[in-house]
């Protein structure tokens, strides 16, 4: 299987071909293109984009999910620990999204709660005593 690769300069370089700093510093910065896809069985992923390389490993959207903006629709969690967002009585966001739940640190006669929004309202959840070992 014969193998290359272009360079935008107008160069090819086969199989075999060592490209080292001497030989790219004579390439300015080159945009190489793969032409033909390296097999999985070669170490490849058998393809030439980044998109099609994620679908041929069997890999989602999530595989590119950003840590900091997650959004779960559907399947199951579990062995998972969720930590509310805190807020006081005065910081607490609007109400407005129903399903939301927060921690809050003074919304039940000055002690912690939990707070859930009905869409209109955030609605006190009191907690009960603390668990025994």
């Amino acid at each position: 299987m014969a193998i290359s690769a272009s360079v935008a300069r107008g160069f090819t370089y086969g199989v075999g071909v060592e490209l080292t700093p001497g030989n790219l510093n004579e390439l300015g910065t080159p945009t190489v293109t793969v032409t033909t896809p390296i097999s999985v069985a070669n170490g490849g992923t058998d393809s030439t984009t980044a998109s099609a390389a994620r679908t041929s490993l069997g890999l989602g959207s999530i595989a590119t999910q950003a840590a900091s903006s997650i959004a779960v629709t559907g399947g199951t969690m579990s062995g998972v620990m969720v930590t509310l967002p805190s807020y006081s009585v005065a910081t607490i966001p609007a109400a407005g999204t129903a399903g939301r739940i927060v921690y809050c640190t003074d919304g039940d006669s000055s002690n912690p709660c939990l707070a859930v929004d009905d869409g209109t309202y955030w609605d006190r959840v009191v907690l009960g005593s603390p668990i025994s070992p």
